[in-house]
């Protein structure tokens, strides 16, 4: 045991007997003491604490102010960390919306486009319609013109204005499965891009 700490449990063996000993003082709960050699006992017990015990005190005196320290850097920490995600977020939601904005402005411009050709088509297969049925009956008029020829122009003729009428309906047809076709690309075209911005949307939930 070290010379320090022995002089410790002595001076705290006298500072109890000094309290022991001390003489009451009638009709009351005081004592009267020596104050003089008690505080002298006081100074040398401060002295005789060893430094590490002294260090300890220094530490403990400071540690509301580590502890609150280290609150205000926890504090700032999780304030910036917040402040970041928020910010990822934000930058997230304006990619999404801009990338659905994209989608929805081609898959716009795919339907108009489909639509435009449809209508073309349909307006050229009108036309052409149109003009065989026109030549076929010009074609009968001018046979049936001729009164030699007429019963065999009136056959003549209407075999023609059968045949324009097939090849009418026969182009007509194929005009309609070309506009299926093309609906067809499109309705897969919206799928594609409506899976995309489904996925995006997920990805996003994901992020938050």
């Amino acid at each position: 045991m070290s010379t320090n700490r022995l002089m410790t449990f002595e001076l705290l063996d006298r500072m109890e007997q000094l309290l022991t000993e001390a003489k009451a003082i009638p009709l009351t709960k005081k004592f009267m003491l020596d104050k003089e050699e008690f505080s002298s006992l006081m100074r040398r017990l401060e002295e005789s604490i060893p430094v590490d015990v002294q260090n300890a005190k220094t530490i403990i005196d400071q540690e509301e102010n580590i502890i609150s320290e280290s609150n205000r850097i926890a504090e700032e920490t999780t304030r910036n960390a917040n402040a970041e995600a928020q910010s990822a977020v934000e930058n997230a939601k304006q990619e999404a919306n801009a990338m659905v904005a994209d989608a929805q402005s081609r898959a716009a411009e795919t339907l108009r486009t489909s639509t435009d050709q449809a209508n073309a088509m349909v307006a050229d297969a009108q036309t052409r319609a149109n003009a065989l049925v026109a030549d076929a009956q010009a074609r009968a008029a001018q046979m049936v013109a001729d009164s030699e020829i007429v019963a065999r122009a009136q056959a003549e003729a209407q075999e023609m204005l059968e045949s324009a009428h097939r090849d009418c309906e026969a182009y007509t047809a194929r005009v309609h499965d070309s506009i299926n076709q093309l609906m067809e690309q499109l309705d897969m075209s919206m799928s594609q891009q409506a899976e995309a911005v489904r996925a995006l949307r997920q990805q996003y939930a994901g992020q938050q």
